[in-house]
C-alpha cells in the first residue's frame, strides 16, 4: 500500500523562508516543534480515507494528546 499523501489540510509541512541572508549572517536553524499531527493524520485517513482536517482543529488534536 502506498503511504497517504497529505492533502493541503492540516498536513503540516515546513516551508522554506524566502529572505536573502546578508553576507557575513549565520543561517539560523528553526528550532523543531514536537507535534502529534502527523500521526492523528495517518489516524484519520485509516478510520475515515476521504476526510481531511484543518490546521485549527488539528492544533485541537494536538494539544487533547498533549494534556
Amino acid at each position: 500500500m502506498a503511504p497517504p499523501k497529505p492533502s493541503g489540510k492540516g498536513a503540516k509541512k515546513a516551508v522554506k523562508s524566502t529572505k536573502a541572508v546578508r553576507t557575513g549572517d549565520k543561517k539560523r536553524k528553526k528550532s523543531r516543534k514536537e507535534s502529534y499531527s502527523v500521526y492523528i493524520y495517518r489516524v484519520l485517513k485509516q478510520v475515515h480515507p476521504d476526510t481531511g482536517i484543518s490546521s485549527k482543529a488539528m492544533s485541537i488534536m494536538n494539544s487533547f494528546v498533549n494534556d
